[in-house]
């Protein structure tokens, strides 16, 4: 019976991967959509901007009620039509005509479709997952944005290339749609004694988090690192394409490659961080940080290819390095009942960093007709996150 519950469990788990590879998927690969697209409707920089930052914005308001969502109807069905809609938004960004259009289709795609998944898979995990167990799990569920950074590029760049961004995206909203059916028939109810347990045990008052320092110092540190990673995503494909010259197929393997290094980055940076700096965490953000501005610099400094794409690299290990051990500090500083509401403020925080980024590059490079300036705001960005870090209490002082 147990290898029976083993055997679905893993069932539920590599759906929930795949969910969760779809969701990134269209995160990372938005950047090199945009550049046929542009093309085609004849978008500037700002223009672009405005689309990548919509998203963003939707993400960040319906962060919230899609929360209250959960605790209401359960992880299941706001799961299945998170993935769902993602996939119908996917599919009508194909019928993409104006600006208006498309910022209003990628905004929805945010507030809908993707502010529910994330959640929703910490829900189901807490509840349906025994507890020495739950960590493989969400480190399963954060693997996948590297994998998807990895895989994305490979598999839209030729698509788009061949058959053009428009039939792109119907393919890619079917495919999705189906992969949240498949959510929908694999993934078991949750019993609403569950959902009420669940909902009772991270009740926070409101006036704690709005009082909480330690909060506040990591919901700024996030968004700053994430107006960093997501300025950098989301305009890696324009930058290379527009400055560097190169086609689409060529901005894949760069962009798949950078994919990998989050991967590997993501996979071992918990590892190494807590094996050889525990205790340490506002260092190691700072330090990462610090390296991490040097290196995106360094993707605009160097003429010479090979040399930016080595920063690039560099530029996304230190990132995921500062990242990950910034979202691990909620586990140190939070009593265990607070965990959950008071990630979900600081990832909301991060979010709107990816609002905040893409807009800001967008007019730097239309108000200077260079990517210089957009580079410097992505390093800035890094070393004000790095900053903030260092004011966070130390983890060794909180726990006696």
């Amino acid at each position: 019976m147990n290898k029976v519950k083993d055997r679905h469990s893993l069932l539920v788990l590599i759906v929930l991967f795949i969910g969760y590879t779809s969701v990134y998927v269209d995160k990372y690969t938005i950047g090199i959509s945009l550049v046929p697209v542009a093309q085609d409707l004849g978008f500037d920089p700002s223009q672009k901007g405005l689309i990548l930052s919509a998203f963003f914005l939707g993400y960040t308001l319906f962060q919230i009620p899609m929360g209250y969502l959960n605790n209401r109807i359960g992880a299941r069905p706001v799961l299945a039509l998170s993935i769902i809609i993602v996939g119908v938004f996917l599919a009508i960004f194909g019928f993409g005509y104006s600006l208006l259009f498309l910022v209003i289709v990628r905004f929805l795609a945010g507030a809908l479709g993707h502010s529910g998944y994330p959640p929703s898979v910490s829900n189901y995990i807490s509840l349906h997952f025994p507890l020495n167990k739950r960590g493989f799990a969400q480190s399963a569920m954060l693997a996948s944005s590297g994998f998807a950074a990895f895989i994305g590029p490979l598999l839209i760049a030729p698509l788009l290339v061949y058959i053009g961004w428009q039939n792109t995206y119907y393919i890619m909203g079917l495919i999705v749609i189906f992969i949240g059916l498949c959510i929908f028939f694999v993934i078991p109810k949750s019993t609403k004694e569950e959902r009420q347990n669940f909902k009772q045990k991270n009740k926070v008052p409101f006036s704690e988090l709005l009082g909480d320092k330690q909060l506040w110092i990591l919901l700024l540190s996030a968004f700053f690192i994430n107006a960093a990673n997501y300025g950098l995503t989301s305009w890696l494909a324009s930058y290379l394409n527009e400055a560097r010259g190169l086609a689409i197929s060529q901005v894949s393997y760069i962009s798949s490659l950078a994919g990998l290094c989050i991967l590997i980055a993501g996979i071992l940076g918990g590892y190494f961080i807590s094996r050889f700096f525990n205790e340490k965490e506002r260092l190691v953000i700072f330090v990462f940080s610090v390296l991490g501005a040097l290196s995106v610099y360094g993707v605009y400094l160097f003429n010479q290819l090979t040399l930016s794409i080595i920063c690039l690299c560099l530029a996304n290990i230190f990132l995921i390095m500062a990242f990950t051990t910034l979202m691990g500090l909620p586990h140190k500083l939070f009593k265990q009942s607070h965990i959950a509401t008071k990630y979900a403020a600081i990832n909301s925080g991060g979010v709107l960093g990816g609002f905040f980024a893409p807009m800001v590059i967008g007019d730097l490079v239309a108000a200077t007709n260079s990517y210089q300036t957009a580079f410097l705001f992505m390093a800035l960005t890094f070393l004000i996150s790095g900053a903030i870090a260092l004011a966070v209490k130390r983890t060794n002082n909180l726990a006696s």
